[in-house]
């Protein structure tokens, strides 16, 4: 477990969440996530904004990028009418969940990790609002950036 100082998921400085809905053209969704370099992308409704679950583009292009078979078609119509909704990986609906929120130490952020989660979806405090996404690569660059302290005998 590394020293974190204090710092909390706020000092990551995450690049905003891109959230799709589960009408989203799935072309579109893996398109945002090339673009921005997003691994995953929370699906929230959209009529409530509420967090359903998530995309992970690296699902996505595994399913895709298989080499078609000759005068195969069906992946690239597949694509092209598909929608988030038939890709999304769901939460579970009475799940409890760990708030994580701007103000959450990275202690808690690294534990949450090391429990076998591959992403946070970090919110605001009543949890209406995805403000980020925070993969373990965040926190081990953060640690990398940060100047150790050495505390030498004097």
């Amino acid at each position: 477990m590394h020293d974190f100082r204090g710092s909390t998921v706020e000092d990551l400085n995450l690049p905003p969440a891109f959230s799709i809905t589960p009408e989203t053209p799935l072309e579109h969704a893996l398109e945002l996530s090339f673009e921005r370099s997003y691994s995953y992308l929370p699906v929230i409704s959209s009529r409530t904004r509420s967090l359903l679950g998530y995309l992970s583009a690296e699902q996505l292009q595994k399913t895709f990028s298989s080499p078609p078979r000759p005068n195969d078609d069906s992946k690239k119509g597949a694509l092209a009418s598909a929608t988030v909704r038939s890709f999304m990986h769901r939460f579970p609906k009475k799940q409890a969940f760990q708030k994580i929120t701007p103000d959450t130490p990275l202690e808690e952020l690294e534990e949450f990790f090391e429990t076998g989660h591959d992403f946070a979806v970090i919110t605001d405090g009543d949890r209406r609002f995805v403000l980020a996404v925070a993969v373990p690569e965040d926190l081990q660059n953060f640690v990398k950036r940060r100047p150790s302290i050495s505390l030498g005998n004097a």
